[in-house]
């Protein structure tokens, strides 16, 4: 046999039949005659067939995966987890509750301002109109966050429904047999995951209608928006037209046309009830302010008027030097409150405002009916007449004639009482500063109200006239408010130097000058901004000045804006006045002269203005916008100008903060240091300064005080031994002499009972016995006083004895 046969025949032994005939087809078909070409093909696809099937037969087929008990309850339970965290996120996920109550108000909210500017716009005003703004750039804010909330929402339920599917298709779970546990769990499973899916499709239908809603809200707030500023230009232009006839030419009132306006009025104003509601539903804090200053007021006077009265060196009450405040401040709360609460907003409702006003008015009655001379109480009476009558006659959006002529002579008299009250105010008590020039201002404004209106440009007449007042009242307000807060700063010290044991009368004109100061800046910065606002030009000019100060300049690689630079010294001003007050807040004043030994005070106080400066200048450097490494390259700049010459500054400052926390001596102690000598008035961040014996001031730097030599007679008592040189005449008995002088001595309250005065004779001569006498006293800064009172006991004592002294 050939080698190819026998190779050929070697593979065979190892294949199956089928595989071994068909491995011989070659050969086979090679002796076959040609005719039988058509039969040996149909053969050699059924071996072919046979071929296969005998392979496919000899593989081994994979089991089917056998489940068992212990994996099914495994896989139920991860199933029970998914749908658990899927059900839980749902529900969170879903939280729309709130956002479906507060809705339909907003919805309301929108129909009413789209209301009021259709079919009442003949009577709003202007005023009106602004609260449109505000509510409707607030209406605005909402209905955006809540578009986001939404569609977050709308993010998460859509990934919880993968979820879901994911595990529908995934999860491979047992037969759910009710006859065992495991079908039980598995049928509850089935249950769990059909409530799933119903919680998610209702909450998905939920979402969607809720944003299909909400953007038709904010949709309408953005034309709505656009209407309302098309008013207030239209406003604008009105204000500066003629409109109405001139007085001469004025046509008597219509009756029915007047009934129709006051009918749209009436409605008008009860559509905006709900305006109101949802005004004081979004700005509830301003109400939780007003009660906690009004509170926090309250209490802070009425504490320290019980302490005060309750020393027993506090004044009679008809010498305490107290205007407005008085033990039981309720009408001086009530005027602090309601002159600061029309800051809190600059466009609120006009009813509102108005609501405000009337309280305040009504607040200051009260207040200056009881601290006012009798003469200048009735202008004030006068200005309140004034404030109640132009408030109702330009009321009326139609007036008539009539109507007309009644404000010409109210701005008449407006003109004619601010006159007479400015003449009065140089007479009788007289009130801040800064109200003269606006009781001018309040002259001027109802002079022009008054041309406005005899010319016909009644809305002109209305911004003058309604401006004119409410600065009137609002700045007489702020002056109660300043002087308020004075004498309520004057008691405090009252009470911190009661506390301390120290002696109540003080000088605080010079304390009360520079704290007026300060508040006048304060109340007339936010009297300008809400005069400007009733005169319709703040908007512009505040837009005008935050262009101005928040444009970017550039230096270098330095950016900056005038806004940063000037809140970068405000902070470091701020700091600088909270620091010196600070004091005087604890009781500290800048009397020179105190006589008391208990006025003494720890370094706590240097501690807390060093603190203040600190956390000012940090505050300053934060607003100012510095990038950390431009701070990096001013820091090693104040590092070289250190190092070049700054030393005795910086080693003042050093040696301050080490005094402070090292305490060698306190303020009130009386100190000597480089041969000067007296009392320690303050204890600066820089220097400290002394008070001699001859009412000097010395100013010495806290470096000296730090390494030079300090002799501090009082650091834990007042006590000092002094001495006093007495010459006898010879012959006296020396024995008698001791005893009166001891006895003198010991009978002097201020000198120490406990220890024995000593009486030395220091010389004798034919002509004199020189003794001196040593004893203690409590309180150094009396020595000189204590001395001579001494001497002249013992004077009168050595006479009544027949003592001599030489």
């Amino acid at each position: 046999m050939p080698q190819t046969s026998l190779t050929r025949l070697a593979g065979r032994t190892r294949q199956p039949r089928a595989a071994r005939m068909w491995s011989d087809y070659p050969d086979f078909l090679c002796r076959l005659a040609p005719p039988g070409w058509l039969l040996a093909l149909l053969l050699s696809g059924l071996l072919m067939s046979l071929g296969a099937q005998a392979q496919d037969s000899t593989k081994v087929q994979p089991a089917a995966p056998v489940v068992t008990e212990e994996d099914a309850a495994q896989r139920v339970e991860q199933a029970y987890l998914v749908l658990g965290r899927i059900s839980g996120g749902a529900r969170r996920g879903a939280d729309t509750e709130d956002l479906a109550e507060e809705l339909p108000e907003v919805e309301a909210n929108l129909k009413t301002i789209r209301q009021n500017l259709t079919q009442y716009s003949s009577v709003i005003n202007l005023k009106q109109v602004r609260m449109f703004q505000v509510l409707l750039a607030d209406m605005q804010a909402e209905l955006g966050a809540w578009r986001a909330d939404l569609a977050d929402q709308g993010k998460r339920l859509a990934r919880m429904q993968t979820q879901l599917d994911s595990l529908r298709q995934h999860a491979i779970l047992p037969q759910s047999d009710t006859t065992t546990s495991l079908g039980r769990s598995t049928a509850r499973l089935e249950r769990k995951q059909q409530r799933a899916s119903q919680l998610l499709a209702r909450n998905q239908r939920s979402v969607t209608q809720l944003q299909t809603r909400v953007s038709d809200a904010y949709i309408q707030a953005l034309e709505l928006q656009d209407e309302v500023r098309e008013q207030t230009r239209r406003f604008s232009r009105r204000s500066w037209a003629p409109v109405n006839a001139p007085l001469w030419r004025a046509a008597g009132a219509d009756a029915r046309k007047q009934a129709a306006a006051g009918q749209l009025v009436r409605e008008s104003y009860a559509s905006q009830r709900r305006l109101l509601r949802y005004y004081f539903g979004e700005n509830w804090h301003f109400g939780v302010w007003m009660l906690l200053l009004g509170a926090g007021f309250f209490t802070w006077v009425f504490r320290n008027f019980r302490a005060v009265n309750r020393a027993k060196e506090a004044p009679a009450p008809e010498e305490q030097p107290f205007r407005y405040l008085r033990p039981l401040p309720i009408a001086a709360t009530l005027v602090v409150v309601f002159s600061v609460a029309p800051f809190f907003d600059l466009n609120p409702p006009a009813a509102y405002t108005d609501l405000l006003e009337l309280l305040l008015v009504v607040s200051l009655s009260v207040l200056f009916g009881r601290t006012w001379p009798r003469r200048q109480f009735w202008y004030w009476l006068a200005i309140v007449g004034l404030f109640f009558g132009l408030t109702f006659v330009y009321a009326s959006s139609e007036p008539g004639r009539g109507l007309r002529w009644a404000m010409l002579v109210l701005n008449l008299a407006a003109v004619g009482i601010g006159l007479e009250l400015l003449r009065e105010l140089k007479r009788g008590p007289k009130l801040a500063a800064f109200v003269p020039p606006v009781i001018w201002l309040f002259v001027g404004l109802n002079v022009l109200a008054a041309l406005c209106n005899f010319t016909g440009r009644l809305s002109l007449a209305k911004v003058f006239s309604s401006s004119g007042i409410l600065g009137l009242t609002q700045i007489i307000s702020l002056s109660a408010f300043v002087r308020l807060l004075t004498e309520a700063f004057h008691l405090q010290m009252q009470r911190s130097r009661l506390a301390g044991g120290v002696a109540v009368r003080f000088h605080f004109q010079k304390i009360g000058q520079g704290l007026r100061l300060v508040l006048s800046v304060l109340v007339c910065g936010l009297w300008l901004m809400n005069f400007l606002t009733n005169l319709n030009i703040f908007r512009p000019i505040y837009r005008f000045f935050d262009e101005l100060l928040t444009a970017p300049h550039y230096i270098g690689s330095i950016t900056f804006t005038w806004a940063n630079i000037l809140l970068f010294f405000l902070i470091i001003y701020v700091s600088i006045l909270l620091q010196r007050y600070v004091g005087y807040f604890f009781g500290e004043t800048d009397e020179e002269f105190n006589a008391d030994p208990e006025d003494r005070r720890g370094s706590w106080l240097v501690a807390i203005r060093l603190v203040l400066l600190a956390v000012g200048f940090l505050l300053a450097t934060m607003a100012s916008g510095l990038p950390l490494d431009k701070i990096t390259i001013v820091v090693g700049a104040l590092g070289v100008g250190v190092g070049l010459g700054l030393q005795n500054i910086i080693n003042n400052l050093v040696s301050g903060i080490i005094l402070i926390f090292e305490r060698p001596f306190q303020v009130g102690d009386y100190i000597e240091v480089t041969g000067k000598t007296g009392r320690v008035k303050d204890i600066g961040i820089r220097a400290s300064k002394l008070i001699s014996q001859s009412g000097s001031e010395i100013i010495v730097p806290n470096g000296d005080l730090l390494s030079g030599h300090v002799i501090n007679w009082t650091l834990s008592n007042n006590h000092i031994r002094t001495e006093l040189n007495l010459k006898l005449a010879p012959g006296t008995d020396l024995d008698t002499a001791k005893q009166l002088i001891t006895d003198e001595i010991l009978a002097n309250p201020n000198t120490l009972q406990k220890v024995a005065p000593e009486i030395l004779l220091s010389s004798v001569t034919g002509q004199v016995y020189e003794l001196k006498v040593l004893f203690w006293i409590n309180n150094i800064r009396q020595e000189q006083v204590l001395k001579s009172e001494i001497l002249a006991g013992i004077s009168r004592r050595f006479t009544q004895a027949g003592i001599k002294l030489n």
